[in-house]
């Protein structure tokens, strides 16, 4: 049962962190050659 809820939580935040990523800058997936990370 842990093993659910701590996916869940890592799921989360990473969905969270890369919505706030994609809205605070749209053009980012766009230039998507111009910034390897």
């Amino acid at each position: 049962m842990e093993a659910l809820v701590y996916t869940f939580l890592l799921v989360s935040t990473l969905g969270i962190i890369f919505f706030a990523i994609f809205f605070r800058e749209p053009p980012k997936i766009a230039s998507k050659e111009n910034n390897k990370k």
